[in-house]
């Protein structure tokens, strides 16, 4: 469970699949969660690709918000890269370069106040660890992970289960199902209370009931 955090957040990280598709459902929950970010005031930051970061900087244009984007310099694209796409980059308020990778990253946690992750590749994975390492570090002003959906949330609890995570890393995320969940733990600045993952634990039982 995300515990408080004294972070001020005003710019909100957006990572997740170049792959996606505009029919596929995390492409449409980014892109509604990016719209309700930006119509309550937060800065949308993403890796200027297609799929997942397109779906962000559409739904932060949608809720009249701000876009801004980290991308690589095209004089230094490495082969398979898919991070770029050209709509993102037009829409985009805001454009960083970097010179490779790495710097990409590390430039997209510094400016990322809270991190919203939605199911992807590789690259994603990349994000996640760094940040989730970040977060303990600063723990106490630390910025959130938020996993959006079921297959992350199953995930996430399995590592949790798994792996050897400690205490602290154990209190700088938070897992979610809608939009509006997001925008709440952003917020408040913390995650759901042990009432409320109850709550949600008794629905979806329901549901496969």
């Amino acid at each position: 469970m995300l515990a408080k955090t004294k972070k001020i957040i005003k710019r909100v990280a957006i990572f997740g699949d170049a792959e996606a598709k505009k029919t596929d459902q995390h492409f449409i929950d980014a892109f509604n969660t990016a719209k309700l970010l930006a119509e309550n005031g937060y800065i949308i930051v993403n890796g200027g690709g297609p799929g997942v970061m397109l779906a962000a900087t559409l739904g932060a244009k949608a809720g009249n918000g701000e876009a801004e984007i980290v991308v690589l310099d095209p004089k230094y694209k490495p082969d398979n890269y898919e991070g770029s796409d050209a709509n993102n980059s037009q829409l985009a308020d805001k454009i960083i370069k970097t010179k490779n990778y790495p710097d990409r990253l590390n430039k997209l946690i510094e400016i990322g106040d809270a991190f919203v992750i939605f199911n992807g590749g590789v690259g994603t994975l990349s994000e996640v660890g760094l940040t989730w390492e970040m977060a303990k570090f600063e723990y106490g002003k630390h910025e959130p992970l938020i996993f959006f959906g079921k297959e992350l949330e199953e995930l996430v609890d399995e590592l949790i289960t798994k792996l050897k995570y400690d205490s602290v890393e154990k209190k700088v995320y938070e897992t979610v199902l809608t939009p509006e969940e997001v925008l709440k733990t952003i917020k408040n600045r913390r995650g759901k209370s042990k009432r409320e993952r109850k709550g949600w634990m008794e629905k979806i039982q329901k549901w496969f009931n």
